[in-house]
């Protein structure tokens, strides 16, 4: 067996099965209501839905590695439209089973074993997705985090990161609009991580599978920003994803777009590993890709949710995404009290992040997706309220 896998830490859903698992909830007077996993609830467009089973008997055919002619279209559409990049060759871009997917194996692809004693870092957020932590273990590689703190609007914090770091680093892995805060890196801070990608060699996998989740100003991807500075995508790589934009999990579709240097190592490592889309749901993501009326709306709806909690629990609103990053005095415990009595089930903060120096950063926080209907997610919030 590959001895990484021992090496791994259980999934923070593991993590909060074992928290839960002792707890009686009290189900005669609550009903049951979870906001542990960030998985859209609002129905997604049915006419992608009526291309997907209109297209139904496609399933018996293999799905090429490549996207079909007319998702390839979709794609430059989106990008043109949402980010002003108009100048995209098909070597630019390449579908995705999904950000998940395609964060874990870009990263397989990217990491170069020869060179991990000059250069052993893959660096990221702390607290982040944990697919990041784990991929770059079983890459061969060392995670190096950076923490997130409220004192600076959990903003990445570079300055604090030493040049004999950056040095040593092969991969500097983001999320903007981030999981789980919500913060957006601005056009500066952006520009700044391009600017140390290029001094010191590293690449960038830029997870922004909530950039069209947003409060007020649209959220800026890695590649827009090289692309208007530098008229191209050099050592990055964005992952855009339909499950929170269309609202399709399911789906597992999505697409990254960079360095055509680095999609076509990464596609070569795909037609290895055999992860490849659907004709049918090719054919309907065309349809949801172009869908910028679903979008809005989905925003207004995430944003309601968010007046709520402003009303009810007097929550400053993240610049984007669909989380609450909710402080208390004690995560693990408050999400124990919180089932025990009110029959919610949150995510301890805990669990999405690592300690340093003996200090977990998000010891005292809980993520909570606002993904619900206005209806339940003000029976939530008034219930959390009891609790704080």
């Amino acid at each position: 067996m590959n001895h990484f896998i021992a090496e791994i830490g259980s999934y923070p859903f593991d993590k909060l099965r074992n928290l839960l698992s002792k707890v009686s909830p009290d189900k005669k007077n609550n009903s049951f209501i979870n906001l542990s996993v960030g998985e859209p609830q609002k129905n997604s467009n049915p006419e992608v839905l009526r291309i997907l089973n209109k297209n139904k008997k496609l399933f018996s055919q293999y799905p090429p590695m490549d996207s079909i002619f007319d998702l390839t279209s979709a794609y430059k559409d989106y990008l043109s439209q949402r980010f002003d990049i108009k100048v995209l060759s098909d070597e630019n871009i390449l579908n995705l089973g999904g950000t998940r997917e395609g964060t874990f194996s870009v990263i397989q692809s990217l990491f170069n074993r020869e060179m991990k004693s000059k250069k052993p870092y893959i660096l990221m957020p702390n607290p982040f997705y944990q697919i990041y932590g784990g991929a770059s273990l079983l890459a061969g590689g060392i995670s190096k985090h950076i923490n997130l703190n409220e004192t600076n609007n959990f903003s990445l914090d570079l300055d604090s990161i030493k040049e004999s770091t950056w040095k040593k680093c092969q991969i500097l892995v983001l999320c903007s609009p981030s999981n789980p805060a919500g913060s957006v890196m601005s056009e500066k801070e952006i520009l700044k991580v391009i600017k140390l990608s290029r001094k010191y060699g590293f690449y960038i996998v830029s997870d922004e599978c909530y950039v069209d989740i947003y409060r007020n100003n649209p959220p800026k991807s890695l590649i827009e920003v090289s692309f208007k500075k530098y008229g191209n995508f050099k050592n990055i790589l964005s992952l855009h994803s339909l499950s929170k934009r269309s609202n399709l999990p399911g789906f597992r579709s999505g697409m990254i777009c960079g360095d055509k240097i680095l999609i076509k190592n990464f596609k070569k490592y795909r037609s290895f590993h055999g992860v490849s889309i659907p004709i049918p749901i090719q054919m309907a993501s065309c349809e949801a890709w172009r869908d910028e009326k679903f979008v809005i709306g989905n925003r207004d709806f995430y944003n309601e949710n968010f007046y709520l909690a402003n009303k009810i629990l007097d929550y400053k609103q993240p610049e984007g995404a669909f989380y609450m990053w909710l402080e208390t005095k004690n995560g693990e415990n408050f999400s124990k009290k919180l089932y025990k009595e009110k029959n919610i089930v949150t995510l301890p903060g805990k669990y999405l992040a690592v300690s340093k120096n003996g200090k977990n950063p998000a010891e005292n926080y809980v993520r909570i997706a606002l993904v619900h209907n206005r209806k339940i997610v003000k029976e939530a919030l008034e219930k959390i309220s009891d609790i704080l």
